[in-house]
């Protein structure tokens, strides 16, 4: 098995010598009213009121406490610059504490740090075999990203048949990603038989969960387009203006989609 490849030294042997143990064991939840969902409660009101250093201390107290969630926030906190500079290696160590402890979302992370290059060298590859120890864990999160990968990619990972049925699973979970991806499967016929109804009720699901600026203009084209609903150019325009608030590039190509 070749040994991935990561810039860290340290991390880089522990997460290698991880990637041979077995499976993870099962997570427990935390009760709602444990002391740790207080503190996580009381960190996350800090951030949002704009005191994220506050409320870091809040995320390590309960992090320290046992908290899998205020652990993996805090990470991700480290990577996205939430306390100040970017942090990825401190955020790698907390994630590589957290899949010791077996816990699936923080493998969820790693392969997505893989996959993007955040303080690992980018590898497809090790993104995959992560994202696959998590979903084998229950991760709805890394089943979406799986998909994504299994179901898009131009390259030997391409994986039909397999994509599809994490695609499933992980719309079965309430995941939005994988609600998204169906949506596109059924528009395009990929995997599936193109079903626009289908279409329209996957991309409009993901909506409903948050999917983002992606699930949004794929919504406004079917309003467009009128895939799976009847032609409204209105609500076309309406959600394709939320859409570009959210980050979605619209231009003539993008606008003027139609797989048909």
């Amino acid at each position: 098995m070749k040994k991935p490849a990561i810039i860290d030294p340290t991390i880089e042997v522990r997460i290698y010598s991880h990637a041979m143990l077995v499976p993870p064991h099962k997570v427990e939840e935390f009760d709602q009213e444990e002391e740790t969902e207080v503190l996580y409660a009381r960190a996350m009101e800090l951030i949002s009121d704009g005191k994220p250093l506050e409320g870091r201390e809040y995320l390590e107290e309960a992090y320290d406490l046992g908290s899998f969630k205020a652990g993996k926030t805090l990470s991700y906190g480290l990577s996205t610059g939430w306390f100040g500079e970017r942090d990825n290696k401190a955020s790698l160590i907390i994630l590589w504490d957290l899949v010791e402890r077996g816990y699936p979302g923080a493998m969820n992370d790693i392969g997505f740090a893989y996959m993007y290059g955040l303080g690992l060298r980018k590898s497809k590859r090790w993104a995959i075999y992560w994202f696959e120890k998590s979903a084998k864990g229950g991760c709805p999160d890394a089943m979406g990203n799986l998909a994504d990968i299994y179901l898009f990619s131009n390259d030997k990972y391409q994986n039909i048949e397999r994509g599809l049925l994490y695609a499933f699973m992980g719309a079965d979970l309430d995941n939005e990603m994988a609600m998204n991806e169906l949506g596109l499967c059924y528009e395009d016929g990929i995997g599936v038989t193109v079903d626009y109804e289908n279409a329209f009720k996957w991309f409009s699901k993901a909506v409903e969960n948050k999917a983002g600026a992606c699930a949004e203009h794929n919504l406004a084209r079917c309003y467009r387009k009128g895939i799976g609903i009847k032609v409204d150019k209105a609500k076309a325009e309406e959600w394709d203006r939320i859409a570009a608030e959210h980050g979605y590039k619209i231009n003539s190509k993008t606008q003027n989609y139609d797989p048909r």
